[in-house]
């Protein structure tokens, strides 16, 4: 028997692929099916939600709550739903299948979806499954106004169980007809592998062959001349990768030194010195304009450094490793190797950051030397005065030994401030571990422990975060983030002035999460564009000297950067404040806490 020719079979399975697709307008048509089904089930709702209305429409005022509440059971056991009278502000104040008893411990209903509709549209509906009474529902509500009952929306609720048991038996309909299309689709696949079956396994061991390296395999299909023609073009591709294997070998080591590299800036250099490739990393750090292939180093990086580096291992060095500064505060360990065949392979790894820290390093250990010694310069002079017997007795002794307290104390606030910023940076938690904190509640805290410098300086708050504003925080750190921002903005804010605070919502559209923002905004002199980077190191001043004077450590809002970092938020300043001249405003922000 002749063989088919193999476009037939491609025919053959082209029809089966057609019959399959017929799915697919049957599944469309069972989706739309349900959806009707679903829309016929939320009309009926609104049928019933008008009738328990027009009832509710024709009852005598109720006296309380409790009577309304039964006049709903009565209904709701009657008509075989529930029925919830819902008040204005979210609050269940009846419900029919939930006892009154349990009613004031209801979630609030002001975010559920039918609630939300129904306030902005007049009535609206959800299907979900609910909680209280374990079952799926379809909800419908709508805004009353009626002087038998308190303002709110009336709300009923009707089981699925009917509509979904429709829906089950076309479900079942559905995948029986598609059962039994796969079953023939499967057996007209069987038969039409069964043809294509003899010649795939020839292509198949000669593939394999070829693959584990014999090269020589020699294969011949008589499976119709698209057969025919594959298998020459099979033994025409053995004779190609049998000449191109060696070339492959022989750039593999080049490949394999270049792939090591490819996270940070590499580049190959040939026998002479020349760039041979690059990597994407190294156009950001060389100047490759249009290309860097065919120069030499010093070309493109001006460096005098580099160039005597690559010198070094083309003539000789195996390996080395330098360290290089290419411009101002940019500094890269570069380690460079020789390739056996000729060439060096340049790696480009980028310290600038670890350099930036060990100077922030020694700027700190400076730092906490430098305010360490002050008050203990003082403590040690005063001491030493006080050694003196005859000046004990006098009436300057008891100055002294309050300036020696005073100091002291300076140094334990330093201390304490350091031991806390060490723990903020080392207890971070991720968002999931957070608590659900009251921001508004946390803020009054902090005002209330800055009160007596608050009516020493006759300084007015503003406070405009007020409310239930929750979100996912540590409750004492942020305390003491509000504290230490409420602390400064009183110490740098003239007598007799006011400081503003407020918040509001916003949505991180990376994490597309809500998000609080909260503002501290001051009257002070304001902070200089230069030190706003800066002002969040530990002991960085802007005014040293003044800061010293009013007791203040130079921690405080290092310790606010790193409690708001272990609570996932973010912090940073303005000033002045748009629309102003002078002042300085401290924003902090927090995720919004996910209502349960």
């Amino acid at each position: 028997m002749k063989p088919f020719r193999f476009r037939t079979r491609l025919i053959w399975s082209f029809s089966i692929i057609i019959l399959l697709s017929l799915c697919i307008p049957a599944y469309y048509f069972l989706k739309t099916l349900k959806q009707d089904i679903y829309q016929e089930a939320k009309i009926n709702a609104f049928s019933q939600l008008d009738y328990v209305h027009w009832v509710l429409t024709n009852q005598p005022v109720f006296s309380d709550d409790t009577s309304l509440d039964t006049w709903c059971k009565t209904l709701g056991n009657h008509l075989g739903y529930r029925i919830t009278i819902i008040a204005a502000g979210g609050r269940v104040i009846a419900d029919s299948d939930v006892h009154f008893k349990n009613i004031p411990s209801m979630d609030n209903h002001a975010g559920r979806q039918e609630v939300v509709l129904a306030r902005s549209n007049g009535r609206g509906s959800s299907i979900r499954y609910s909680i209280t009474l374990q079952r799926k529902l379809i909800y419908a509500a709508q805004n009353i106004n009626l002087s038998v009952a308190p303002s709110g929306l009336l709300r009923v609720a009707i089981p699925l169980s009917t509509v979904e048991s429709r829906i089950t038996d076309f479900y079942k309909q559905f995948w029986g007809m598609l059962l039994a299309m796969f079953v023939f689709a499967a057996v007209l696949s069987l038969f039409l592998a069964r043809q294509l079956e003899k010649p795939l396994l020839s292509v198949i061991d000669a593939m394999t062959a070829i693959g584990s390296g014999k090269y020589e395999k020699q294969i011949d299909i008589y499976g119709g001349p698209e057969f025919t023609r594959l298998s020459a073009g099979i033994n025409t591709m053995s004779e190609k990768i049998r000449e191109n294997i060696a070339k492959i070998t022989e750039k593999k080591q080049e490949l394999e030194a270049v792939l090591e590299g490819m996270a940070e800036g590499v580049m190959m250099l040939d026998k002479e010195g020349k760039i041979k490739s690059y990597n994407t990393a190294l156009t950001r750090i060389a100047r490759c304009v249009p290309t860097c292939v065919g120069r030499r180093p010093m070309e493109v990086f001006l460096n005098p450094d580099i160039q005597s580096a690559c010198n070094d291992v083309l003539l000789g060095d195996t390996a080395i490793q330098r360290k290089i500064s290419t411009g101002k505060d940019i500094t890269y360990d570069v380690n460079l190797v020789k390739i056996p065949e000729g060439g060096v392979v340049v790696v480009f790894h980028d310290i600038s950051e670890l350099v930036r820290l060990e100077k922030v390093r020694q700027d700190f250990v400076a730092n906490v030397s430098h305010e360490l010694r002050t008050p203990l310069t003082s403590i040690k002079g005063y001491a030493e005065t006080l050694l003196d017997e005859k000046f004990r007795a006098s009436e300057s002794s008891d100055h002294f030994v309050q300036t020696i307290i005073r100091n002291a104390n300076q140094m334990s606030h330093i201390v304490n401030d350091l031991l806390e910023l060490t723990k903020l940076q080392q207890l971070r938690k991720p968002l999931h571990e957070l608590e659900t904190v009251d921001a508004a509640a946390c803020f009054t805290s902090a005002v209330e422990i800055c009160m007596p410098i608050l009516q020493e300086k006759n300084i007015h708050i503003d406070n405009q975060i007020t409310g239930s504003i929750l979100a996912m925080a540590d409750e004492n750190s942020l305390i003491q983030v509000f504290r230490n921002l409420l602390d400064n903005a009183i110490r740098y804010s003239p007598p007799e002035t006011s400081i503003t605070t407020y918040a509001w919502e916003e949505i991180d559209k990376q994490r597309d999460k809500k998000m609080y923002i909260f503002a501290i905004q001051d009257q002070g002199a304001g902070i200089p564009l230069r030190y706003q980077q800066r002002i969040f190191e530990r002991f960085y001043r802007v005014d040293k000297e003044r800061s010293r004077e009013s007791g203040g450590t130079g921690l405080g809002l290092a310790i606010c950067r790193n409690a708001v970092a272990g609570m996932d938020g973010k912090i940073w300043l303005k000033s002045p404040p748009d629309g102003e001249t002078r002042g300085t405003v401290f924003f902090v922000s927090l995720y919004k806490a996910e209502s349960g």
